[in-house]
């Protein structure tokens, strides 16, 4: 495989992480998204605490990675995690590339919905006449629906199927295991069986953060479409419980796990 973002990972194998092969990942990564770049204006490595392995700054444009927690990691490949905490962050600088593009396809929506406090501050809100939402205050109503942010749902899905693409070819080693497991689980993020129907993390994300007004319009718009499986799943529109138990595994290619008695 030529490319050299695996390279990097094969090379670096049972090695400890260093920041060199951060940067060149990341270097790797970004000579292929010439489109990103103002959007990224620095790259930087940061070792602290907290929680987060990485972050991305819509106001500096800038990411940070956490190489301090990212070796805290257990059971996992190290090197895998810090590529994959890179693609997330650079797939957020995307969805910030895709507000201001302000396009009509269902990403940009959900976009637009999902960094609406970002667009009032920069005056790219779609909606300014919807809810009168005070930006502020819809910031912290998104940071506290972390799970169901259609942005970070949307990021976390792409950086891991980036990660299954540049391991494919590997058919059954553990860190292609542990990334379609991972890929797994950002599907089905955020859904929450209530008994009678799947609720949808991107509805979910609406009505909590007080965005009535574009639920009802993002409804009105699904009830229009006959979007796939691949659409609704990708940005957290509604699923069967069919749909999320069997498809999302035979999308990752996984098995479900027998039980045995």
């Amino acid at each position: 495989m030529s490319d050299q973002v695996y390279t990097l990972l094969k090379e670096n194998e049972n090695k400890r992480l260093k920041k060199d092969f951060i940067y060149d990942s990341f270097d790797e990564m970004i000579a292929k998204e010439p489109e990103l770049i103002p959007y990224i204006k620095d790259f930087r490595i940061i070792e602290a605490p907290g929680k987060a392995l990485g972050s991305y700054s819509h106001e500096e444009r800038t990411i940070s990675i956490n190489k301090r927690l990212i070796e805290r990691q257990l059971l996992v490949n190290k090197h895998m995690i810090a590529q994959e905490v890179i693609r997330h962050e650079m797939e957020h600088a995307r969805n910030y590339k895709t507000l201001h593009e302000g396009k009509d396809d269902i990403e940009s929506l959900v976009i637009s919905c999902a960094l609406r406090s970002i667009a009032m501050k920069k005056g790219l809100d779609r909606y300014p006449n919807l809810d009168h939402l005070n930006p502020d205050f819809l910031l912290m109503e998104t940071k506290m629906n972390y799970t169901t942010d259609p942005g970070e749902r949307l990021a976390e899905i792409k950086a891991w199927k980036y990660m299954v693409n540049l391991l494919k070819n590997q058919r059954r080693t553990k860190d292609l295991l542990d990334a379609r497991t991972m890929l797994y689980y950002s599907y089905i993020r955020g859904y929450r069986d209530n008994r009678y129907f799947l609720d949808s993390p991107t509805f979910d994300f609406l009505m909590s953060t007080g965005m009535f007004h574009n639920a009802k319009w993002l409804k009105k718009r699904i009830d229009q479409k006959n979007y796939s499986f691949e659409t609704r799943i990708t940005y957290g529109l509604p699923v069967t419980y069919e749909e999320l138990d069997q498809k999302v595994l035979e999308k990752v290619k996984l098995q479900k796990r027998k039980v045995t008695k």
